[in-house]
């Protein structure tokens, strides 16, 4: 070996001594080098590359196996720097087996730790023109190159281990593909020709028009992984990147054009190599094993190709893993849907086979990775198979199955698994595909109206799947949608078409008029923000609508968001669909955390899916043979196996349902107690007593505009306003994230204009909790809602009540008072945001009352007396804080803004108005009240566990509060349990003795209110 290396230093120092070289330069004496020191080591040396794109320099091969890869830099360039660039990062996650050189020192690095460091000679050695090598030094060298080159694959038997080296390829495959398409993007400008990535862009793009490049390399990453993954379930010998293709479907244009690209020899070769150390992965593998063991789990509601996808998604990107109801819904679920429907077809439409039947067609409009129609395949089979009719099932799957069932999908790998996974159950039935045969799923977005271009431009196969899916989507009769649709709160489907179907309605087949979501009874919806309607659940459950209307009859089964069965901005839509249909059937699976659901026994309820959002079971039925309309409901509620339990032991035919009689102008899909319905609509309404209201602030970037220390805001906001960082620079500097909509640079550039010296006639005080008031910046430029309509009459003396319409922790506490401006979540509710009303309104020439003045009138008449706004305002705070009023119109209190009873009795009135009025001045702290709790031992003072025990509110492991009774340790105002909130917000501060003092009269403030509230109850109120 001592000789090998000096033969190699003499190259070396021959081209160096020459001083005309690059890094390129050396790579010959290096593979010199290397195949003198073992005749059975060989490397491939990867084409020059362009600039950020490819792979590493060399691929190493121990005979014909490949064992890693070799990276070259310049001659005695700093490879401790090298290994800090984002390049070598990328190639250490990704790659197990790597060495890197600067053709003086060999670092290897062994699943990203470096294994040997190893200075071979050093620059100065061939300014000497001699080279002195130790012993010592040709043994960590020679150990360095034998434990390279002796490195193997190591046999995957684990999901999990397969999961992990998968994606962490899938990983920088992403990465290349991304470079690959931004240096495409360049060669289009200079009139090059790209590459065949470019065309899966273009053909994204014509789903997706505003698709990000980053997101369409990730889903070109995903396609290529997985797809290679089943591939190989399928190959029963080594699998290669030009053979891939032929265990893919090929009767799919989009699936068979993908995996032909990666096959030929135009395929970027910067790319290829991590393909193809995909390939030498799933090689490594032992799949059968794999998918027996994921198989053995447990888990019975999941078939193993995707349960391995999650274990996939879990390593790649956990976030994508989060949204995995856009891909996976659970096989009870689909059970319950499936089987259910099947039987309606039976019962309701005279088809005897039910879905086997060939007249029935069916649409899964958010297919994903195919589980509807897994089930409902295995469903359809399973009827001829039990009514004795195997004979005709290769004919049922050819001309019904393959004929009639189609499937919409807009992410290319869920479609992509559809296809496989579907494929696999058919062959599994011993069906044998013919060249054209091809399952009715499509590459489109169901909620557009899709454009055919000139298949020249763009992708053919993608703009073919176009046009046949929009045939489907607007032409072709359809008898069942059933499926799981996206829930997107902010949906990213805007277009004409659904937008109109949404808002202007359509024609019924039957001639009769739908009017849309946007009205009720005639009238407009008049919602202030009624953007829950442009959820995207929301979307497909009235394209589904329309499908059926269009049809005449039939049928829709879905899961989804279960916010429009009583949420009073989904009265039009349930209004509309009790118009289309003639059952509806809601099995309520709840779940939803974010209103902290719990089973009626105070046990604990679970969702099915791993969301925060409950869920609920929709199945619509449009049948002129049924002539009076009904809606049944029914609850499940329970822990995710109990859930999954019964879904699979029931259809909605097994299920105790509950008839439910929605009544205008609400239409609740819910039971509702209305006995007390006619009595409470005769109360005013706060809106109908303060006619100006409005929500309350909304910042979007608490930390960076509101803070507990004046000084530290003004300085913060001086620091925003002088600062001359870039405006990614600035939104990492001043932790602030991105906001579709808001400019950090246009912000920036508002603050220009004010000096330095008028920065805090911008900062006020704001009610941010209960009795917690900070101070914010309150300009345009950097708070997302101002709402200067209704907080500029704050911003002198004045009196706010603070209520919500909607309320989703089951109790009615959302009543609080402010002299201030306040912040939108100041009393929390999951359903909605804080609402404020001031009492007084303020113009450059007068005050006056926020009071409707024929209201006001007609109380002064009511009691023969002149009232003040006060009266009425602190009568109103009194009503709210009664603790038999909260319960007996608890169920109307849920969904809209309360009503306010007035007593008959004028000296009733003005009790109740003072007793109002104490709880404003308490509740504002005007008052200091005596305190028996204590706080009396001496410590750190900073918060920074919260928890309560007997009587006592610890703040750290020395700290705590003593003599705070159970009842008012538990005080809710809204959602927030006001003593611990008001410390958690404190977390890792040090309270002050200000602090303290405040805290302990919070305290007393709440034993106040209590008694008061016991006081209000005395009185008859109505």
């Amino acid at each position: 070996m001592e000789k090998d290396i000096k033969n190699y230093f003499k190259e070396v120092y021959s081209i160096y001594s020459q001083g005309d070289y690059t890094e390129w330069t050396y790579r010959t004496p290096f593979e010199n080098l290397i195949k003198g020191l073992n005749p059975d080591y060989n490397l491939t040396q990867e084409p020059k590359r362009a600039a950020g794109l490819g792979a590493p320099d060399f691929k190493a091969f121990y005979n014909n196996r490949k064992i890693g890869f070799i990276e070259t830099k310049d001659l005695g360039e700093n490879l401790d720097k090298i290994l800090e660039t984002d390049q070598l990062k990328k190639y250490i996650e990704s790659i197990d087996n790597l060495i890197l050189t600067n053709y003086l020192q060999f670092v290897l690095i062994r699943k990203g730790r470096k294994v040997y460091d190893c200075d071979l000679f050093m620059l100065s050695d061939l300014d000497k023109r001699n080279l002195s090598i130790s012993k010592e030094k040709i043994e960590t060298f020679a150990s360095l190159i034998n434990e390279f080159f002796e490195y193997k694959l190591p046999t995957i038997v684990l999901a999990e281990e397969l999961a992990v080296e998968l994606s962490k390829r899938a990983k920088l495959l992403k990465e290349l593909a991304k470079d690959q398409l931004l240096n495409d993007l360049e060669k289009i400008k200079n009139n090059e020709s790209p590459s065949s990535i470019y065309d899966f862009y273009l053909g994204i793009k014509e789903l997706i028009k505003d698709v990000k490049l980053e997101d369409c390399a990730d889903a070109y990453a995903q396609t290529i992984t997985y797809g290679l993954f089943l591939a190989k379930k399928s190959c029963r010998g080594k699998l290669d990147r030009r053979t891939a293709s032929y265990y893919i479907p090929r009767n799919v244009g989009v699936i068979k054009r993908i995996f032909l690209n990666i096959s030929g020899e135009e395929f970027p070769p910067n790319i290829s190599w991590i393909v193809d150390d995909i390939i030498d992965i799933l090689n490594a593998a032992k799949l059968d094993e794999i998918l027996i063991k994921i198989d053995k789990r447990g888990k019975k509601d999941k078939d193993p190709i995707i349960f391995f996808y999650e274990d996939f998604l879990n390593y790649y990107e956990p976030e994508k893993r989060k949204h995995l109801g856009v891909y996976y819904t659970p096989r009870p679920v689909v059970n319950f849907i499936v089987n259910s429907v099947h039987s309606i077809l039976k019962k309701h439409f005279d088809k005897s086979l039910g879905l086997a039947d060939d007249s029935v067609n069916v649409l899964d409009p958010a297919i994903g990775t195919g589980t509807f129609f897994w089930i409902t395949f295995l469903v359809a089979l399973g009827e001829l198979k039990n009514q004795g009719l195997r004979g005709i099932i290769f004919d049922k799957i050819e001309n019904h199955l393959l004929k009639h069932f189609y499937g919409f999908e807009i992410l290319i790998t869920p479609y992509v698994i559809s296809h496989l996974k579907i494929t696999d159950l058919l062959q599994r039935w011993h069906y044998r595909f013919k060249d054209d045969d091809r399952i009715q799923v499509y590459l489109t977005n169901t909620l557009e109206q899709s454009e055919v271009h000139d298949p020249l431009l763009f992708m053919r196969e993608i703009t073919e799947e176009s046009r046949i899916a929009n045939q489907i989507k607007t032409e072709k009769p359809i008898l069942v949608v059933m499926g799981n649709p996206p829930y997107s709160g902010i949906s990213v489907n805007k277009g004409k078409w659904i937008d109109d179907l949404l808002k202007k309605g359509y024609i019924r087949a039957d001639g009769s008029k739908d009017d849309g979501y946007y009205k009720v009874d005639g009238k407009p919806l008049d919602e202030k923000n009624p953007k829950w309607l442009q959820d995207d659940y929301v979307k497909f459950i009235r394209y589904a609508q329309w499908k059926i209307d269009q049809n005449g009859e039939g049928v829709v089964g879905f899961i989804t968001n279960h916010s429009y069965l009583d949420n009073p901005t989904f009265r039009g839509m349930r209004e509309s669909l009790l118009q289309s249909f003639d059952r509806i059937f809601i099995l309520n699976l709840h779940g939803n955390s974010l209103k902290k659901e719990k089973c009626p026994d105070g046990s604990k309820d679970e969702n099915v899916f791993d969301i925060q959002q409950g869920v609920a079971i929709g199945i619509f039925i449009k049948n002129k043979n049924l002539r009076e309309k009904k809606i049944y409901y029914t609850d499940l509620w329970g822990l995710r196996e109990d859930k999954y339990h019964w879904l699979d032991r029931h259809t909605i035919d097994n299920v105790n349902w509950q008839e439910v009689k929605p009544i205008s102008p609400f239409y609740f899909f819910v039971p509702k107690d209305t006995t007390l319905e006619e009595e409470y609509n005769k109360f005013w309404k706060v809106t109908d007593i303060f006619p100006l209201n409005g929500v309350g602030m909304t910042t979007a970037r608490d930390n960076f505009v509101i803070d507990m220390d004046k000084s530290k805001l003004e300085e913060r906001m001086r620091r925003f306003k002088h600062s001359d960082n870039s405006d990614e620079e600035l939104h990492s500097s001043f932790n602030i994230r991105k906001k579709k909509g808001w400019s950090i640079r246009k912000a920036w550039n508002m603050l220009q204009p004010i000096s330095d010296s008028d920065l805090k006639k911008y900062i006020k005080p704001v009610f941010y909790r209960p009795f917690d008031v900070q101070w914010i910046f309150w300009h345009d430029s950097v708070v997302w809602r101002t709402v200067k309509r209704v907080m500029k009459h704050m911003l002198k003396e004045n009196l706010g009540l603070i209520t919500v319409r909607q309320v989703a922790e089951g109790i009615f506490n959302h009543a609080y008072v402010t002299n201030t401006i306040i912040e939108s979540r100041i009393t929390l509710s999951n359903k909605g945001i804080a609402f404020l009303f001031p009492l007084y309104l303020y113009s450059d020439f007068e005050k006056k009352a926020n009071i409707d003045p024929n209201i006001y009138k007609t109380l002064s008449e009511k009691y023969n007396k002149e009232l003040t706004p006060e009266d009425i305002f602190y009568y109103i705070y009194a009503i709210l804080y009664s603790p038999t009023y909260r319960k007996r119109y608890e169920e109307f209190l849920q969904y809209d803004f309360p009503r306010i009873p007035f007593v008959d009795d004028y000296e009733d009135f003005t009790k109740l108005a003072e007793l109002g009025k104490e709880l404003v001045e308490l509740h504002l702290m005007r008052k200091r009240l005596p305190t028996s709790v204590k706080f009396d031992v001496i410590g750190s003072n900073i918060v920074e566990k919260v928890k309560y025990e007997n009587g006592k509110v610890w703040i750290n492991k020395e700290q705590y509060f003593d003599g705070v009774p159970g009842e008012i340790w538990n005080f809710y105002i809204g959602g927030y349990q006001v003593l611990d909130k008001w410390l958690k917000s404190r977390k890792n501060r040090k309270l002050e003795s200000k602090d303290i003092e405040q805290f302990l009269q919070i305290v007393e403030i709440i034993r106040e209110t209590i008694r008061l509230m016991k006081e209000i109850d005395k009185f008859n109120i109505p």
